[in-house]
């Protein structure tokens, strides 16, 4: 699915405005400053100034702008609010932060205190972002969007009838941050009288969705995107999300303690740490690590002190970890990888967005997940994709993207308890595919998209691992420099100090250790080998999207040989040819 809802923002910015002088003057590093016109005369004037694109405006219900005092580390900026409204029922707010003008007093930057730039900040869970601070404090022009209501809830996508209340969905999932991002930008021309020479998104997780969707859809509005662990494939990881809890429910009869959780997540890093060639506490690819549950079930002699498990735990937390499967055995979405924290998704209560997007799945806002179990997750699931998936999921190429010059990068956790890492993966594999004509070509994608798994990492940050560094401006050297970013410097810092240093790798290449020099310091490793091992991706092919009960495994949608699977992987060649008996 791949559609354009740019709205126009007003006669008044129309392209033939844009006929004034060419500046010799820079931005950045080599981009020239854009054309100019005569500048708004102040930023009380933006929203009241016809001329502006904004009153008179039949779209914008309401607009203010005002002069934000400097308070702490936050410099004074003038901020606009405005509500978007094609609809009758749509109202959709955004904020744009910009830093003063030098009408306004700003000094310092290109213009006033800009430096010539837009930065879109993106949201988070069922939420939109409004905070602009950080993008103003730089220099940047800052925009957020509550994406069309208030609150963190989902539950109003579903209406009491069972329809799908579309406006509330598309304005979430792509119509706030689009008029964000249109918004922005001509609001800056009339503010400081000249285009922005570069424009970014900076987002994770709902955010990191978001950026995707920007690329996929407003493919040439933007530069520089860091979409970092996306919440990319929303319906099907979402649904997925409620895979433990069904497994628990149906074997166990009730959530597993917090702590015999916890003992086995660290068992399983126990038993694979050194396998990356370092002992560190952290699983390089916990792709790769096969430690299965039942080493802990009580009275064997692998079994911990404490928090050992019954056999019917065991059983569950590794189906957990191997991910929901149909009736025939076929893998429908990914599990959580081993080493991940379990409890954020299979505690006693479910992730909070999981239950509400079952209710998506079925458009039954009364449907109890309660009444799923392991054999009938891949209809739940199947009806998902075959209902609002193509409205939700964000899976479209970046070809657009690509040809405009945009540049891509996401890191994701390698443990990250929320955003399952191999759906990102995923894509990032169809989109290699799609630039090696069928076949994965890796260095070709990373031209203008680069991928960064961090090990020991959790969502957007935390975890185990050392900590990712500088990614916006590492992108921003990409765009602005043709710097491409070879490594990105991954740190952890105990009492002030950097007490360990890793480089995190455009995948599908890992950081590997020298053989000498201190394991705690990044200059000890090189990026290098290739974690698409024929084990590893082979266990990854999914069954055919909108078929999940009884479709056929796909390895071509998920970039990967079949006969390759056929010669090296004994289970996947027995999928494959279950397959084929079921003549599917």
């Amino acid at each position: 699915m791949k559609t354009k809802h740019v709205e126009s923002i007003g006669s008044s910015i129309a392209l033939s405005v844009l006929i004034a002088i060419v500046l010799a003057q820079t931005v950045g590093a080599d981009r020239a400053r854009p054309p100019v016109l005569p500048p708004s005369a102040s930023c009380a004037d933006l929203a009241t100034n016809p001329d502006n694109g904004l009153a008179g405006n039949p779209k914008v219900r309401s607009a203010t702008s005002r002069i934000v005092a400097a308070s702490g580390q936050t410099v004074a900026y003038c901020q606009v609010d405005l509500v978007y409204g094609s609809t009758p029922n749509q109202n959709i707010t955004i904020r744009i932060g910009l830093p003063l003008s030098a009408a306004d007093g700003g000094t310092g930057g290109v213009e006033g205190a800009w430096n010539g730039r837009t930065e879109g900040v993106g949201g988070g869970g069922c939420a939109g972002g409004m905070n602009v601070a950080g993008p103003v404090n730089a220099g940047y022009v800052g925009s957020g969007t509550d994406a069309g209501h208030a609150g963190g809830s989902c539950e109003p996508g579903v209406n009491a009838d069972g329809t799908y209340n579309l406006q509330f969905i598309n304005d979430f999932f792509r119509d706030g941050i689009k008029q964000q991002i249109l918004f922005s930008k001509a609001i800056s021309l009339r503010y400081y009288g000249m285009k922005a020479a570069y424009n970014y998104w900076n987002g994770c997780s709902t955010g990191g969705r978001q950026g995707y969707l920007l690329a996929q859809e407003l493919s040439d509005e933007l530069d520089g995107i860091l979409a970092s662990a996306p919440a990319m494939y929303w319906t099907r990881f979402e649904t997925a999300m409620m895979w433990g809890q069904v497994v628990m429910k149906d074997l166990v009869g009730a959530p597993i303690a917090a702590a015999k959780l916890n003992q086995t997540t660290a068992s399983a890093v126990a038993a694979c740490d050194a396998a990356d060639g370092v002992t560190d506490g952290i699983l390089d690819d916990p792709r790769a690590c096969r430690f299965s549950a039942t080493s802990n079930v009580c009275g064997t002699a692998t079994a911990p002190a404490a928090n050992c498990l019954t056999p019917d735990e065991a059983k569950a937390i590794d189906r957990i970890w191997d991910g929901p499967r149909n009736a025939h055995g076929d893998r429908v979405w990914f599990g959580l990888d081993r080493g991940t924290p379990l409890g954020s998704q299979n505690g006693a209560a479910p992730f909070a967005l999981a239950p509400t997007q079952i209710h998506w799945d079925e458009h039954n806002a009364a449907f109890d997940w309660r009444t799923m179990t392991a054999e009938t997750y891949a209809r739940v699931a199947e009806d998902g994709s075959k209902n609002i998936a193509d409205v939700t999921d964000t899976f479209a190429d970046l070809d657009a993207f690509k040809r405009h010059g945009g540049k891509l990068v996401t890191m994701v956790g390698a443990n990250d308890p929320l955003i399952f890492p191999q759906g990102v993966i995923n894509y990032y594999r169809q989109m290699a595919a799609r630039e090696g004509g069928g076949t994965p070509d890796f260095d070709k994608l990373r031209r203008f998209y680069r991928l960064y798994r961090a090990p020991g990492v959790g969502h957007c940050g935390g975890g185990a691992g050392p900590q990712p560094q500088n990614l916006f401006g590492a992108l921003v050297d990409w765009v602005e420099h043709a710097k491409a970013p070879d490594t990105i410097l991954a740190t952890t810092t105990t009492a002030g100090a950097v007490a360990r240093s890793r480089p995190l790798c455009p995948y599908p290449q890992t950081a590997i250790y020298n053989g000498s020099g201190s394991t705690d310091e990044a200059a000890s490793f090189h990026c290098g080998g290739n974690v698409e091992t024929p084990a590893v991706v082979c266990r990854s092919v999914l069954v055919k999207y909108k078929q999940e009960t009884n479709g056929p495994l796909d390895y071509t949608g998920t970039g990967v040989d079949a006969r390759a699977c056929a010669r090296v992987s004994p289970e996947q060649a027995r999928e494959s040819a279950a397959g084929q008996v079921r003549g599917r």
